[in-house]
């Protein structure tokens, strides 16, 4: 690996109106129609025209008691730079009121009166980029985190379904591995950036990226920052993204190692300070996951009960190495 760069890659900003409302920006913006719920009662629509520029605008508009919604989905750094940045990351240095300015002028420009700082944070995508030399080291990493030991209450789901995005080819879940938890309020992602960007934007870059999202939701956002308005918990998750990254990583046993070949890791556990008993466990794991399906099949053939397994997994984890091995 040649680097890792953290920040923070999409932010989305909501608002409840009413029926009316939403129905009067309908009638003064260019929009489209991109969908409707099977009974015909909800209808979502899209204002495109500042896409390029980093900001895409979702409508709801729904018949009955339920609100209708207004969204805000912000891509910061194309926002700054007046134009697409497919691999930039928001940093906690950069321009906050610059970035204010423009979100309310896009507002005022779409005939919304209500100032932006009515708009509550409802998503935020902790995000980060690891540069490797080749593809096949991306691929090989993917291919490593899809081993990853399963985590209470997550479950694998399909990335370009959760993504909602025109990819047509069936391959993208190849390039992609997604968990999400049972409340929705955290999901974590690993891509091919650089395969995404050339099949979904038409856009090839030199450098191979694979991307690392830790989507957090409303209710986790709230319970993680201290500030009661969106602009101040942006703020905080800013500066919040390497430790939350890695709080996540730990959970899945897969922090920032980068593969090594088999032979390798059993000289590592050798010339580790375990004891050999220790030592010997943690070589059947080692031989047993090379190849594995997944790091819950190689606790069940290696017969070591789950909390055993997690401390073990730790000892590799200590090491800066994962139990995974490449062939």
């Amino acid at each position: 690996m040649i680097m890792n760069e953290s920040g923070i890659h999409t932010f989305c900003l909501k608002r409840k109106y009413s029926y009316s409302e939403i129905q009067n920006i309908i009638e003064q913006n260019k929009c489209f129609c991109c969908g409707k719920d099977r009974y015909e009662l909800s209808s979502y629509y899209q204002i495109t025209q500042y896409k390029s520029r980093g900001v895409e605008i979702q409508m709801s508009l729904t018949f009955g008691p339920r609100p209708s919604w207004l969204t805000l989905i912000v891509n910061p750094s194309s926002l700054l730079a007046g134009h697409y940045q497919p691999t930039q990351l928001f940093q906690p240095h950069m321009d906050f009121l610059g970035m204010k300015l423009f979100l309310s002028y896009i507002l005022k420009d779409i005939g919304v009166s209500e100032p932006l700082k009515t708009f509550k944070l409802s998503r935020c995508d902790l995000t980060c980029n690891l540069y490797y030399e080749s593809r096949a080291e991306v691929r090989k990493r993917l291919e490593m985190f899809k081993k990853s030991y399963p985590i209470p209450r997550y479950s694998v789901i399909s990335f370009s379904s959760y993504m909602d995005f025109d990819e047509k080819s069936k391959d993208a879940d190849k390039h992609s591995w997604t968990i999400e938890n049972q409340s929705q309020s955290c999901a974590f992602s690993v891509y091919d950036k650089t395969y995404e960007l050339k099949k979904r934007h038409n856009i090839k870059i030199d450098e191979h990226i694979l991307r690392l999202e830790l989507r957090f939701g409303r209710s986790k956002i709230t319970k993680i920052t201290k500030a009661k308005d969106w602009y101040g918990q942006l703020i905080e998750l800013s500066k919040q993204v390497e430790k939350q990254q890695s709080k996540f990583l730990h959970r899945l046993h897969m922090t920032y190692f980068d593969p090594v070949s088999l032979s390798e890791l059993l000289d590592r556990i050798d010339a580790s300070k375990y004891h050999e008993k220790t030592k010997k466990k943690m070589r059947r794991i080692a031989k047993k996951a090379n190849g594995c399906i997944s790091l819950a099949a190689v606790q069940k053939d290696c017969r070591i009960k789950k909390s055993d397994f997690i401390k073990l997994l730790g000892k590799f984890e200590e090491m800066g190495v994962g139990c995974v091995s490449f062939r």
